[in-house]
């Protein structure tokens, strides 16, 4: 199965339009649902091997690349390693079906900050600036 594909410059044939499999987009995505949850408080199932947020970005990445074939994309995501975890299609289907609240959401958030043209993910360590060096002593 080849998974790499490019656009072939006629973007009106549906024949000869191919996408490329974009890591930074599935990243981004996940990362974006994965903060909005987080914000949500929603609580994934202890027994879950695959957090939910991953069960989303898989529902976007069928929906952008494998024309919502989600099973595919399941396979796909799964044999490249960006899924934590063993998710079986059936699953898979009861999980998103599950979280179907989630999908408008989502979308919308993502559509915003996509939409804009400039979204960051800042990966960092928190480190400390200031240091109390007189408090203790000056009371």
């Amino acid at each position: 199965m080849r998974l790499t594909f490019e656009n072939d410059g006629d973007e009106t044939s549906h024949s000869n339009r191919r996408l490329r499999m974009n890591d930074t987009v599935i990243i981004t995505s996940y990362v974006i649902i994965d903060d909005m949850m987080r914000s949500l408080n929603h609580r994934r199932h202890c027994l879950a091997q695959v957090p939910d947020a991953e069960v989303l970005t898989v529902a976007v990445v069928a929906a952008k690349y494998f024309h919502n074939h989600h099973e595919r994309a399941l396979w796909v995501l799964s044999r490249l390693g960006y899924l934590s975890g063993r998710l079986s299609t059936s699953r898979f289907n009861r999980r998103l079906h599950a979280l179907c609240a989630w999908l408008p959401l989502t979308l919308e958030t993502r559509g915003e900050l996509f939409a804009q043209g400039a979204v960051f993910i800042i990966d960092s360590m928190p480190l400390p600036t200031c240091r109390r060096a007189r408090a203790r002593r000056n009371k």
